[in-house]
């Protein structure tokens, strides 16, 4: 018994198309509408072409019995890897990946959490010109669905030097539903159609620095400092508030599992700018929450070599929410 193969049970009324093997005799078949249910492989039986077409004449085209086997034309197909979302009712929605190459890879999808900590969720097989189902999920709490990290590795049926593994990262958002309900042709489906290239060239690359453009801004920025002459607006520019909602006007509409990544690129730019602004010491307030910026922080603080020592600062002020930084 393969994945795509159309089955029935020997006990029951039910029948549908197995979607994913599991453990202990267990395989995933999915009946009408598109739900799923887990049942041993000893109580069903495969469902030959000429069968399906006796039960269902009216079907015009049989549901085919190799693994994972493509539906529509290749010509009207884009090579390339997706994520289709599917809805099978007003909130829950199936999650597939499709692979429209025309070779075979091996795929491993995690989930990841705030803490940038991963869980495999599925690790398989793909077929050349085929799907598989990766999770079902509520849209009532998309802003929670964690991001999708996908390892793909095509297999190489030549001598040649071995591909490299893909990873691609997919936070599914309220944006990939902005359009209508698509017809998926490999999936004989409706449903929302996500290009994992595409979304690959929207993220966001890591910012470089640009010297002279940063001396150029140093030097207006001290510029502006001295006419100003206020130790308190000198103070300011000492403490960096690194809470979200300072960094950002927008913060509540800032996914959580990238919250993380923009606190650190602010703590890097800041830091620079006060290097090469000559100030000796500059506080960074992280707060205490689980402490995961602060490790981090201190541990890219261990590694800079412009730092002559940070600790905990004012504790009477911020508790062990900040850290004085004593720069070189």
């Amino acid at each position: 018994m393969n994945i795509g193969d159309k089955v029935r049970l020997l006990h029951g009324k039910e029948s549908g198309v197995v979607t994913k093997k599991l453990d202990r005799g267990l395989v995933e078949v999915e009946i009408e509408d598109g739900f799923t249910i887990p049942v041993l492989a000893t109580e069903l039986v495969v469902v030959s072409q000429e069968e399906g077409a006796a039960f269902h004449p009216s079907q015009e085209r049989a549901i085919p019995t190799k693994k994972q086997a493509p539906i529509a034309s290749k010509s009207s197909r884009k090579e390339g890897f997706y994520v289709a979302v599917i809805p099978l009712n007003d909130k829950l929605h199936s999650i597939y990946l499709i692979n429209q190459y025309e070779k075979d890879c091996l795929l491993m999808v995690n989930e990841t959490n705030s803490k940038s900590e991963e869980k495999t969720i599925l690790s398989e097989k793909l077929f050349a010109n085929a799907f598989t189902k990766i999770v079902e999920r509520n849209l009532d709490h998309l802003n929670t669905w964690p991001t999708l990290t996908l390892t793909i590795l095509q297999e190489n049926s030549k001598w040649s030097i071995a591909p490299k593994p893909e990873k691609m990262r997919l936070k599914i958002k309220a944006k990939h539903f902005q359009k209508e309900a698509q017809n998926i042709d490999l999936l004989n489906k409706k449903g929302y159609l996500i290009s994992l290239q595409a979304n690959l060239a929207e993220e966001v690359q890591p910012n470089f620095i640009n010297v002279d453009e940063l001396k150029e801004g140093m030097f207006q920025q001290k510029q502006e400092d001295n006419q100003k002459n206020s130790t308190a607006s000198r103070e300011l520019t000492k403490e960096i508030d690194l809470h979200i909602e300072a960094i950002s006007n927008e913060a509540d509409k800032i996914p959580k599992d990238q919250i993380l990544s923009i606190q650190m690129q602010e703590f890097e730019q800041k830091l620079n700018q006060a290097i090469m602004m000559g100030i000796d010491e500059v506080v960074f307030i992280h707060g205490v929450g689980n402490g995961t910026l602060k490790n981090k922080i201190h541990k890219y603080l261990s590694k800079s070599d412009n730092i002559k020592f940070f600790k905990d600062a004012y504790k009477e002020k911020f508790g062990y929410g900040a850290t004085l930084v004593r720069i070189n």
